[in-house]
C-alpha cells in the first residue's frame, strides 16, 4: 500500500519558503534506499523528485524533503512489514547520517554515551542545526524517560519516532528501550521515550 498522497499534501502546504531541511538528512534517505533498493532506486527517486545530489550541510526546502521522504517511503516498503516501518526506517537512517556528521560526532562527545536524559535534553539545540522550522522540546520526567513534543513540524510521527529510537539506542538506552508516538496534529508530535 503506497504512502498517502493526500496527507502529503496537506503537510507540504503547512511548508513555507523559508523552512528548511539539511541536505544530509536527505543523503541519509538516499542511502538507505540504495541499501535496499539499489542505485537504480535511488536514480528513479532523484528524477522523480527532480533534484541533485544534496550538499551535507547545505539546506535544502522542507517541501522537497517530504517529496523525497514520501517517494522513498513507497520505493522502501516492499523491504519493511508496512508502510509505517518504512516510515520509522527512514527517520533511523537520518540518526546515522547524524551521528557520523561532524556536528553529530562532536555532539556525541559532549554528551556522552549512557545517559539518555541528558543527550535529549538537547533536542532543541539539534533540532536548530538540522531544521529551520518548529520547536522541538524536552521536558524531563521522573525516572528513566522524558517527553518529546514537537510543533510546527510537519515530518510525519512515524519519520520522528524512528529517528527518536535510533537515538536512543545509539546514547546508550538499552534493549528495554522505547519510543511511543502520538500524532496529535499534521504538525504536532508528542513523543514518549524511556530506557
Amino acid at each position: 500500500m503506497p504512502s498517502d498522497k493526500s496527507e502529503l499534501a496537506q503537510r507540504i502546504a503547512l511548508t513555507r519558503p523559508d523552512h528548511t531541511v539539511r541536505g544530509f538528512i536527505f543523503n541519509s534517505i538516499l542511502i538507505l534506499v540504495s541499501q535496499r533498493a539499489g542505485s537504480e532506486a535511488v536514480a528513479r527517486l532523484a528524477e522523480l523528485v527532480k533534484m541533485k545530489r544534496p550538499i551535507d550541510f547545505f539546506s535544502y526546502p522542507a517541501a522537497d524533503f517530504l517529496q523525497l521522504l514520501y517517494a522513498a517511503v513507497d520505493v522502501l516498503e516492499p523491504y519493511y512489514d508496512s508502510v509505517d516501518d518504512a516510515f520509522r526506517a527512514c527517520g533511523a537512517a537520518t540518526v546515522s547520517g547524524f551521528f557520523e556528521s561532524h556536528v553529530g560526532n562532536t555532539l556525541a562527545k559532549l554528551v556522552g554515551r549512557g545517559d539518555p536524559k541528558r543527550a535529549f535534553a538537547s533536542t532543541p539545540t539539534v533540532y536548530r542545526t538540522l531544521v529551520s522550522y518548529g520547536s522541538h522540546d524536552c521536558e524531563p520526567m521522573d525516572g528513566r524517560r522524558v517527553k518529546i513534543v514537537f510543533r510546527g513540524d510537519m515530518q510525519p510521527m512515524l519519520f520522528h519516532e524512528g529517528s527518536l529510537r535510533a537515538a536512543l539506542m545509539a546514547v546508550g538506552g538499552g534493549a528495554q528501550s522505547a519510543v511511543e508516538g502520538t500524532a496529535c496534529a499534521l504538525d504536532h508530535s508528542e513523543f514518549l521515550v524511556r530506557w
